[in-house]
């Protein structure tokens, strides 16, 4: 070969490297909307009394990000879920309309690492609000009556989102997050399970949550897996004071320690 032709090679190769690089898939954090839906299997258990309930969810999502310059952005999640529970313990009941929704408020800052490789480590916190509602109503197989109960968290996320390109359109984004309990509320309307029995709020706490995903991204469209688990400790303990056939007893009403495991797959749409 001859030298003028070799280093019109070499010419060549370097430009094609440099406009590989220009048009490369933006991996910062961009402002813009997210819409997901999502398909997952739901698990909630009370180990001390053994009870499970279980549940397909179908879920919509909504993120709207706003990249501030500087590598700092904000974030606003919404998550809607719902299903049809069955519930397993004093017996067994089916088809329980039960839902929650997901509300966060986060921040964060990116750094790149582009001599290494080309990614994006993006860690974030915030402050998170989870509301479930489970609509129990009549009577288990076994007989004991049921009753409503809601469950309230307030909670600090604390996660890191990491973003690589995987080609001039692709790119995948996993994210990892842990958070803490601040302060759990369950209600349990046990009025509707006895007229003897009044309606009790118990405190939670001590707990917390992981969260898992990964989402590859094709231009505006993304899918990928993800997983939820939330680990609740005792709450504090309620009592109160029932009379029947004017005999009074006092008792002693808590939320045992529970865990909670949602699996499933998201598509979403970026605009």
């Amino acid at each position: 070969m001859r030298k003028s032709n070799f280093l019109a090679l070499v010419l060549c190769l370097f430009s094609g490297a440099s406009y590989a690089q220009d048009s490369s898939v933006n991996i910062a954090t961009q402002t813009g909307n997210t819409l997901g839906l999502t398909v997952s299997g739901y698990q909630y258990r009370e180990p001390s009394l053994d009870v499970v309930i279980n549940a397909p969810l179908v879920g919509i999502d909504y993120t709207g990000t706003y990249a501030l310059g500087n590598d700092w952005f904000v974030r606003a999640d919404a998550r809607y879920a719902y299903g049809s529970a069955k519930y397993s313990g004093s017996g067994t009941q089916s088809n329980i309309p039960y839902s929650y929704y997901d509300l966060r408020g986060l921040f964060g800052y990116d750094f790149s690492f582009s001599e290494l490789g080309g990614f994006v480590l993006a860690p974030y916190t915030g402050i998170g609000y989870r509301y479930l509602f489970d609509n129990q109503g009549e009577q288990t197989t076994s007989g004991a009556n049921s009753y409503q109960r809601s469950s309230t968290y307030v909670y600090l996320p604390i996660g890191v989102t990491h973003r690589m390109q995987i080609n001039d359109v692709h790119k995948l984004e996993t994210a990892f997050e842990y958070d803490h309990l601040i302060q759990g509320t369950q209600v349990s309307h046990l009025s509707q399970a006895s007229s003897y029995l009044s309606d009790v709020t118990n405190q939670q706490f001590r707990g917390y949550g992981l969260r898992l995903s990964s989402m590859y991204q094709f231009a505006e469209w993304s899918v990928g897996p993800y997983i939820n688990y939330w680990n609740i400790q005792n709450s504090t303990v309620a009592t109160q004071t029932i009379t029947v056939n004017r005999v009074s007893s006092r008792l002693t009403i808590y939320e045992p320690a529970n865990n909670t495991i949602e699996a499933g797959i998201k598509v979403a749409y970026s605009f």
